[in-house]
């Protein structure tokens, strides 16, 4: 445990949250005990492993990896250390918080007549409209509840608006990997994941191992592995080799039409090389 050092912002400083070998004050004492991974937070300050102070950080990782829980923690950390606590972690340094937003989870006002999905956006609205620079945000997975297209396309203004606009402190947990390819380069967004290790990784995911090491460290995962959540779950056998096929073909997809607008955003180039042009091509036809 350690006593949290609540530092006064001065004027012009960026509002931070620094967090060191934190552990989720909850579960250490209902489940884990010891055994549970402590992990290091930043927010708007630099780390060990990385010199950024973007204000918004997107969280990535394979299903089940801790990222829900990572954010909660950090959340009733925030809550603990203003109400004057001990919390549990080697040290905790923040400037104040005004308010904590979250949007965790998901659920409905059927009697309402409010869709899970409409809930989501009712709840980002009021992020959206009362949050601040000294405000902490909690988005976990924003956009699950529509077609993908729209989710990634909302789920990418929202991270937007609260890095550059709002720049308030954010953790914003996602499985749209094209949502980090986008932000992979902002200085306003810092990307981290929580990480995993897999053994035998190849075309048949009944014979993947990964084993979740609940770290939280920087850049994106590759994948969220939810076909072994699948498995976790039981799903039959012949159901998960039929959706990882066509999770290749989508993937075939995906790339191809990346490829094809690379193409096409260099097409007035590729003229005068046309080995180039011929290669490109080539590579299209054979995906």
């Amino acid at each position: 445990m350690c006593r949290p050092e609540v530092v006064l912002p001065v004027d012009g400083a960026v509002p931070f949250l620094e967090l060191r070998g934190s552990r989720h004050p909850c579960i250490t004492k209902t489940f884990f005990g010891d055994d549970f991974i402590p992990n290091d937070v930043f927010i708007g300050c630099s780390g060990e492993e990385s010199e950024s102070q973007a204000s918004c950080v997107l969280v990535t990782g394979p299903n089940m990896g801790g990222k829900s829980t990572l954010m909660r923690q950090c959340g009733l950390m925030v809550i603990l250390a203003q109400l004057g606590c001990y919390v549990p972690a080697e040290s905790f340094r923040l400037t104040p918080v005004d308010r904590v937003f979250t949007r965790l989870g998901a659920s409905d006002r059927i009697m309402a007549g409010e869709s899970t999905f409409f809930v989501e956006l009712s709840e980002t609205a009021s992020i959206l409209h009362h949050g601040t620079s000294h405000s902490l945000v909690l988005l976990d997975e924003l956009g699950r509840g529509t077609a993908t297209y729209d989710g990634t396309a909302i789920a990418s203004a929202v991270v937007k608006e609260l890095a550059e606009n709002i720049q308030c402190r954010t953790l914003f947990s996602t499985h749209y990997h094209s949502l980090v390819e986008d932000y992979s380069h902002c200085t306003a967004v810092r990307l981290g994941h929580m990480a995993c290790m897999v053994e035998n990784e190849c075309e048949d995911p009944s014979q993947e191992t990964i084993t979740f090491l609940y770290k939280f460290i920087t850049g994106a995962c590759p994948k969220s592995y939810g076909f072994n959540a699948a498995r976790l779950a039981n799903i039959p056998e012949e159901v998960i080799q039929t959706g990882h096929k066509k999770a290749k073909e989508f993937e075939r997809i995906t790339v191809s039409l990346r490829v094809f607008k690379e193409l096409c955003s260099y097409a007035e180039d590729l003229k005068a090389d046309a080995s180039t042009f011929t290669a490109l091509v080539k590579t299209i036809t054979e995906l």
